[in-house]
């Protein structure tokens, strides 16, 4: 998300201040349109934040609280960044002792996210044991079901091929409309729904789309778009990709595709990323066609249906096959891959034309003195999680054990975690995250350019693996091997964390 305009806040590190951080997100929600309700759950997310923050920070008595509170192109953010004193126990947030017990779920955060009062939560951890806590509530928004209807059959005058341009901001109500007609029981990240969310991701260059419109109605059959997870990415999603089924079969979805990867090699994108689902084949099919290749298989990211169209069925959650494609040239790189997956990853770099060389010899042993540095990200609407670390240290396996916590305790189902392949350290810690339970996903670039291999810990008992479907021998390929790393499918080759 773009941040448009934002206030911060430098306190002591006391915790008599909090009403002061609390105040100031209220009043901002506030202003920026929220309801006296929702702006309500920001002053108690903003509370459960700073004292998060208290809880896992340490320093002396000149420490400080960093608030920054930000209007963002889709509502509200809201980032503690903390060095303080923990807080005394009797200051603690209430929690919830059934979650305790279970998950060791004890922090204010928890309590916060597991009460759903805001939208997405991003936890980092950098030098000198810096922590920075961001949160995310989206401002409401009508939704395109409101009043999309069947897609019109298409007219006489409708059946030239229509025109390619880049979207803007007043497409939106059509951009939503589309994409509800076409995907009603929402396959979709749920944003493209929703126009005003539409309009200001346009606005703001989080999304760069493209458009198909009909000549004589200028009507709107076609729609995809590239997609940052952050403002600094270097790798962006291609999704959303929609057309209206009178269109299909006659290369506009190449066509814009190819308009996208034009527009990211002006703008040096590193790579672009699509995420097809495995609920059928089709979109693979397309996916290849364009020249992207797989890069690993991500299990039960998002559910087969929720929200306004058959919310009380229970399906199993749909998986996506991870397709990459390079748009720079690729230097030539060393990587620390565990000798059990070291063939699948050269696999999946050679055929990417990746020229890289495995480095045989083990590293010293792991004695770290410094902190881990983390970053994590909690989408509770779609229920997945990913952790990336940055730098191996003497607390790694705490960190990432208390983030895996958090998130199974908040209901996520996948967990993925990205391990730097040019870090020595990755090659011999990748067998203690897979005690943990987590096990092979791929190999791929992160937002950061970082190679990186891919675990994944998928916090169900069993996968559906019958039910996942592939289209290319070498996506087969990956598909078994997924499976035969799957401590569930395979019990006795890891432990789960307890």
């Amino acid at each position: 998300m773009e941040y448009i305009d934002s206030l911060t806040l430098k306190l002591p590190a006391d915790a008599s201040y909090i009403p002061i951080a609390t105040f100031a997100a209220k009043h901002c929600a506030q202003r920026l349109g929220f309801s006296d309700e929702d702006a309500e759950k920001i002053f108690l997310a903003m509370e459960e934040a700073c004292v998060h923050a208290f809880e896992f920070g340490y320093g002396g008595d000149r420490e400080t609280l960093l608030i920054t509170i930000s209007r963002t192109s889709l509502g509200i953010r809201l980032a503690t960044t903390f060095h303080g004193l923990p807080l005394k126990v009797e200051l603690l947030p209430k929690y919830d002792p059934a979650r305790a017990l279970e998950y060791g779920d004890v922090t204010g955060i928890s309590l916060l996210l597991i009460e759903r009062m805001l939208d997405s939560a991003s936890f980092s951890s950098g030098p000198d044991g810096l922590r920075t806590v961001s949160m995310d509530k989206h401002l409401p928004a009508h939704i395109a079901a409101n009043t999309a209807q069947a897609a019109r059959p298409l007219e006489p005058d409708d059946n030239a091929d229509p025109t390619l341009r880049q979207a803007l901001p007043e497409d939106a109500e059509a951009i939503s409309r589309l994409a509800f007609q076409s995907h009603g029981n929402v396959l979709f990240n749920e944003n493209i729904y929703y126009p005003d969310r539409v309009r200001e991701m346009i606005h703001s260059e989080e999304m760069t789309s493209v458009v198909l419109e009909t000549a004589s109605r200028r009507e709107i059959v076609g729609h995809g778009a590239l997609v940052k997870s952050a403002p600094e990415a270097h790798v962006e999603e291609m999704t959303f990709g929609i057309m209206n089924p009178g269109f299909r079969s006659r290369g506009g979805a190449t066509a814009m595709a190819n308009f996208l990867e034009r527009n990211a090699v002006e703008r040096g994108v590193y790579a672009i990323e699509v995420f097809a689902v495995t609920s059928h084949v089709h979109s693979q099919r397309s996916v290849l066609s364009n020249g992207f290749l797989e890069s690993g298989l991500l299990l039960d990211t998002i559910s087969a249906s929720r929200f306004w169209v058959d919310s009380e069925a229970v399906r199993p959650r749909i998986g996506s096959v991870i397709y990459t494609k390079y748009l720079k040239g690729i230097a030539t790189k060393v990587f620390h891959v565990p000798d059990h997956h070291r063939q699948i990853v050269e696999r999946i770099y050679a055929q990417h034309g990746f020229v890289v060389t495995m480095e045989d010899r083990l590293p010293d042993e792991f004695a770290p003195d410094g902190e881990a540095t983390l970053w994590s990200t909690l989408d509770i609407v779609e229920g997945w999680a990913m952790i990336g670390i940055d730098g191996y240290g003497r607390d790694v396996l705490a960190q990432v054990s208390e983030r895996v916590r958090h998130a199974c305790a908040q209901g996520i189902t996948a967990i993925q975690m990205a391990l730097p392949l040019e870090d020595p350290v990755t090659r011999t810690m990748t067998t203690a995250f897979e005690d943990m339970g987590f096990f092979f996903a791929g190999a791929c670039p992160v937002y950061d350019r970082k190679e990186c291999l891919i675990l994944q810990f998928i916090n169900s008992p069993q996968t559906e693996y019958e039910t996942i479907n592939v289209q290319s021998d070498f996506a087969h390929e990956i598909k078994q091997y997924v499976m035969s790393c799957d401590p569930r499918a395979n019990p006795q080759s890891r432990n789960q964390i307890s």
